[in-house]
């Protein structure tokens, strides 16, 4: 779906008499440039110009660009996570006198609870761990979602 194909012309002197294998020195920079642009666009980092008085290095990704990537992609499943559990409990309430498994439902605590825990990190600024316990709800919720047990419904 993504990729990207980089042709670095090496122009020598001696162009006509080339004979290969040869060994070239090529400028990494400007081919790391390269591919840095194309993880900034992957990952919808919109590039930052210079103002007169605030220098904006265009190495790499910056600590600001990094927390607003685990916020997104926190909330992002924060919500997901949240739409899951809504739409197994709404799923669940249709079918009358339905025997969940015990392990079922304690994915589902246990997913409510990492949620919670989720949220919690993000206000206390730990976005680590913050976004790493938002995946792990997504996960069980998914995972609760899914269970053979309940798609033979």
């Amino acid at each position: 779906r993504w990729g990207g194909v980089h042709i670095y012309n090496y122009i020598t002197e001696d162009s006509d008499n080339v004979k290969f294998p040869m060994k070239l020195d090529i400028d990494m920079e400007k081919v790391v440039g390269v591919w840095v642009g194309q993880i900034r666009s992957l990952l919808g980092i919109e590039e930052v110009t210079a103002y007169e008085t605030l220098p904006v290095p265009s190495v790499g990704i910056r600590e600001w660009e990094k927390d607003f990537q685990l916020r997104h992609r926190l909330l992002e499943n924060i919500l997901d996570s949240k739409s899951t559990l809504s739409s197994l409990s709404h799923l669940l309430s249709q079918i009358p006198n339905i025997v969940i498994r015990e392990d079922i439902g304690q994915m589902v605590v246990k997913a409510v609870e990492k949620v919670a825990t989720s949220s919690a990190l993000v206000e206390e600024a730990k976005l680590v761990e913050g976004y790493q316990a938002s995946r792990e709800a997504l996960e069980l919720s998914e995972t609760a979602f899914f269970d053979q047990s309940l798609l033979a419904l």
